[in-house]
């Protein structure tokens, strides 16, 4: 391990394979979105009480009182106030990002991040990832010219949970909202009980009324993909271990490269946090931890990062090979 964090992670060999083989699969986290003006969770939550203090439902001194639970709380806390009000929370406004400099960032980190895979997976509501820009569009890996692409060419979006299955990973320009979109409330993955119900427990005995169509979809995914967590914060490690935890991926061995990473980054005085964390995921989750400098530019730093990634490892079309292989793999598991 090394005793130095650099402005951009070294990338390793895998990862680099994965993305010439068309393998490679970003999965999104709220910091990717943050770049473009949208809010963290904690900033989300707040907004979403907020909502009842501006119509008279909640006061002052009660919102005072609730900004010390964490995120999650305070979107149930939320939610049971619009089912007790029978009234609805504007999530799509409160995810709308604002016009200006963090548009502008929006559009260049989501630009490189479409030039890494055509195929991405996502815990974010918001629609940044549902529109490609008119220059990136991308057909089984070979990339159309503007002048023949209409401005905002909306991605296969897929975010009913009825709707996760095996073949979506196949499906060129696809981004899968596995915990729901702005563009239908009730597909929206908020609160514990949420989590618990869309994680419940998997089959055992390969019966199918034990099955979780979801986990399934997710088993397939880790174990056929390379997957890259993106904009996954320190605070949102439970959401992480929910995923990676259900999805029962094989663990590398003690000399194996893994299979999938998580970029982070890190200030230098947090070097011993970063040595603990890249001990962590490799063992616990079985994933690679790769660590950037926040020193200069704090997390916009990540902005530079996923266009530097996005230089070094552009996605390559999908062999012919590797489909037959994941096929036969679907078909033998």
């Amino acid at each position: 391990m090394s005793d130095e964090i650099p402005p951009c992670p070294i990338i390793p060999d895998r990862l680099r394979f994965a993305a010439k083989q068309g393998t490679l699969i970003p999965f999104i986290g709220s910091g990717v979105s943050q770049l473009g003006g949208c809010p963290g969770w904690d900033e989300f939550a707040n907004a979403a009480l907020h909502f009842f203090v501006q119509i008279g439902k909640l006061s002052h001194a009660q919102m005072d009182q609730l900004l010390t639970l964490s995120p999650r709380v305070k979107l149930a806390v939320a939610v049971g106030l619009e089912q007790e009000h029978k009234l609805e929370i504007k999530f799509d406004e409160l995810l709308r990002p604002p016009v200006g400099q963090c548009m502008e960032f929006g559009d260049r980190v989501y630009a490189s991040l479409g030039k890494l895979a055509s195929t991405f997976v996502t815990t974010n509501y918001d629609e940044w990832l549902d529109k490609m820009p008119s220059d990136l569009t991308m057909i089984n890996g070979s990339a159309i010219s503007p002048a023949s692409n209409p401005p905002n060419t909306l991605r296969n979006v897929v975010y009913k949970l009825e709707d996760f299955e095996d073949e979506k990973l196949q499906t060129p320009n696809t981004v899968l909202h596995i915990h729901g979109s702005v563009r239908d409330r009730r597909s929206m993955v908020l609160t514990t009980s949420d989590y618990l119900e869309r994680y419940r427990s998997h089959r055992f005995d390969g019966s199918s009324g034990r099955e979780n169509p979801f986990l399934t979809f997710l088993e397939t995914l880790f174990n056929l993909k390379n997957i890259l967590f993106v904009g996954y914060s320190l605070s949102e490690l439970e959401v992480l271990e929910y995923v990676v935890q259900k999805a029962r991926q094989d663990r590398p061995h003690n000399n194996e490269e893994p299979r999938h990473y998580i970029l982070q980054g890190f200030f230098s005085h947090q070097l011993e946090l970063k040595k603990s964390l890249e001990r962590y995921y490799r063992k616990e989750c079985g994933i690679g931890l790769l660590a950037f400098s926040r020193d200069t530019q704090d997390w916009r730093q990540l902005l530079d990062v996923v266009e530097y990634l996005s230089k070094e490892i552009p996605a390559g079309p999908v062999l012919g090979l590797q489909e037959r292989c994941e096929m036969e793999e679907l078909l033998n598991g």
